[in-house]
């Protein structure tokens, strides 16, 4: 029996829905017509939008390659994260107040919107700029909406543009900055040379040429080698220093190895000066005696060594030099187009059936509740009648 009355209940309820929007359905139809007409009217009336997208590659495909990896500050510059993509980068120098200023003079946004505050004209054209990188290919996709078709191609072409260019502006300081580095020392290399040159043919006319034994030589041969190896590696870290920050690996490693050298020469310095003393042998078979080289030997070897120890010099940083040249003529970092961007011959909104149908639903949805708001009201001014009657015959 209780399941049966509830059951009675529950479709009682359903025919009282059912009664409620039919009694109102007039006024429910009305209304549903009244929104959706308004909507189609907005429809009808709002401007045609139309997008126009461009497809681009980034330098280096969508991983960390590429410019930024050189450019390890550059993530700070524009707000991201170390981590960052190279499209997630590109976004946000595309982004930038820089860029998108130049795309506001070159196209008299300032006219078009009316407005003398540049604030808001960034704020409009990045309202109407869409960016979106696809993580699997890497690929970034620029659009723009406009009214305008040819327009919206024109500067989704633009933006595309400037970011090529601000590209290559970092690239090329980036390379400059190498360049000019390598050049300075190389001519400070080309000095020291001159110098040890100079000396040395001094020496050779006041005291003549004088010939050191096989062994004394290798022992100065190998003190020479490592000072040049030190000086290489002292190169190499003024280097990593003028791009790289004191915790980068490669700039501790370098300078770890660079102790170790000079621990090295230190050890083989002293050895010298020992045997210097003893007039005896180092340690082992390694080297003779250089106590028994004469002292005039002794100081040919030293002027040949500092000639020696310049033209390694010089060679390297001219070696550098050269890559650092070669380097900036060819670091230029290219977007490459995958489809530009082209005057849409179709409108991307307003979508007309779209909206009107979401209006005739919004109109759908508050006569259906009106109607119901109102039978609840009746409802309950008959239940309080009804109790006065009752009150009424007490």
């Amino acid at each position: 029996m209780p399941y049966e009355y509830e059951q009675e209940e529950e479709e009682l309820s359903l025919l009282d829905v059912f009664n409620t929007i039919w009694k109102r359905k007039w006024m429910i139809f009305f209304i549903t017509a009244l929104f959706g007409g308004i909507a189609m009217f907005y429809a009808f009336t709002s401007p045609l939008i139309y997008r126009a997208e461009c497809r681009i590659l980034p330098p280096g495909g969508g991983g960390g390659g590429g410019i930024f990896s050189q450019l390890g500050g550059i993530a700070d510059l524009v707000g991201l994260p170390r981590s960052a993509t190279n499209g997630q980068l590109m976004i946000g120098i595309l982004q930038g107040d820089t860029l998108v200023d130049a795309i506001i003079d070159k196209f008299n946004l300032m006219e078009e919107f009316k407005q003398d505050v540049r604030l808001r004209v960034r704020a409009a054209v990045l309202g109407s700029l869409e960016t979106l990188e696809d993580t699997k290919s890497g690929i970034i996709s620029i659009a723009y909406l406009h009214k305008d078709p040819q327009r919206a191609a024109d500067l989704a072409n633009a933006f595309v543009y400037e970011l090529q260019k601000k590209l290559q502006e970092i690239s090329v300081n980036s390379a400059q900055q190498r360049r000019t580095f390598f050049e300075n020392q190389l001519l400070q290399a080309q000095q020291e040379l001159n110098t040890a040159e100079a000396d040395l043919i001094n020496y050779q006319q006041s005291r003549g040429v004088i010939a050191l034994e096989s062994q004394t030589g290798a022992l100065l041969a190998s003190i020479n080698s490592l000072r040049n190896r030190i000086a290489a590696k002292n190169v190499e870290i003024s280097t990593l220093k003028s791009y790289a920050r004191g915790d980068n690996p490669r700039l501790r490693l370098a300078q770890s190895e660079l102790d170790a050298m000079n621990r090295e020469l230190r050890k083989l310095e002293e050895e010298q000066q020992r045997t210097d003393r003893r007039g005896g042998n180092i340690s082992g078979d390694l080297l003779s005696s250089v106590g028994q080289v004469p002292e005039l030997g002794i100081e040919y070897q030293r002027y040949m060594r500092a000639l020696q120890f310049a033209a390694a010099k010089y060679e390297l940083m001219l070696r550098q030099y050269e890559n650092a040249r070669l380097s900036e003529a060819n670091d230029i970092s290219t977007i490459q187009v995958i489809d530009p961007a082209k005057a849409p011959d179709y409108k991307y909104k307003p979508k007309r059936a779209q909206m009107t149908l979401i209006g005739a639903g919004i109109g759908l949805a508050l006569s259906v509740f009106w109607a119901f708001l109102i039978e609840h009201i009746r409802s309950l001014k008959k239940a309080h009648a009804g109790q006065d009657d009752y009150d009424d015959e007490d």
